[in-house]
């Protein structure tokens, strides 16, 4: 069954998902954000969900998924659906674990995914919501194995989103004059 149809049909269901990952599914794929015609991709794709920030979730046409931050970061976080979602539900408000440094040796990696899961399972208890437990119901219910060891998730965006072809965006200027980012949701 396709995840995304499921987290569609299944308000509950969703709202968890949002609640412990900050993932929204829209209600149907659309073009992503393109600035009122200003913003282009490297490569084409759908949106399918959405972050609080408004930052947006791709399906490229290639089956990885890229993510449009609002602040600018722009770049492929996952190489399938199925690695995305094991990678939302394991390693919930996955930008704080973007230190590239981190990912140069795997025990410093382990440990630091450590602190910044604790980070976020401290700041949901300061307002009475039980992260790991809710984690723990997600992951049950969608079929994702929750893993006590992030590392090799981690590892595995980070090499979807430092591998080629990038999914970078250019955003033009009203004079013509434009920019691009790197392509790597680490270049934030």
């Amino acid at each position: 069954m396709d995840l995304i149809e499921r987290l569609r049909r299944e308000e509950e269901l969703a709202d968890l998902l949002s609640d412990v990952c900050d993932v929204e599914i829209f209600p149907e794929e659309r073009p992503p954000e393109d600035e009122g015609g200003h913003l282009a991709y490297s490569i084409s794709g759908r949106a399918f969900a959405r972050a609080g920030s408004g930052s947006e979730y791709i399906l490229l046409e290639d089956g990885s998924i890229g993510f449009w931050g609002s602040e600018g970061a722009c770049g492929r976080i996952a190489d399938s659906l199925e690695e995305f979602f094991e990678f939302m539900v394991n390693c919930p408000y996955w930008m704080d674990y973007l230190e590239e440094d981190e990912y140069q040796d795997r025990e410093a990696l382990g440990e630091f995914a450590e602190e910044v899961f604790a980070e976020h399972v401290e700041d949901a208890g300061d307002i009475d919501f039980d992260l790991s437990e809710a984690q723990r119901e997600l992951a049950e219910r969608l079929g994702i194995e929750k893993k006590a060891d992030v590392v090799d998730l981690l590892m595995r965006s980070y090499r979807s989103a430092t591998r080629e072809p990038r999914l970078i965006a250019t955003y033009t200027e009203e004079d013509g004059s434009s920019h691009s980012g790197t392509g790597s949701v680490f270049d934030r």
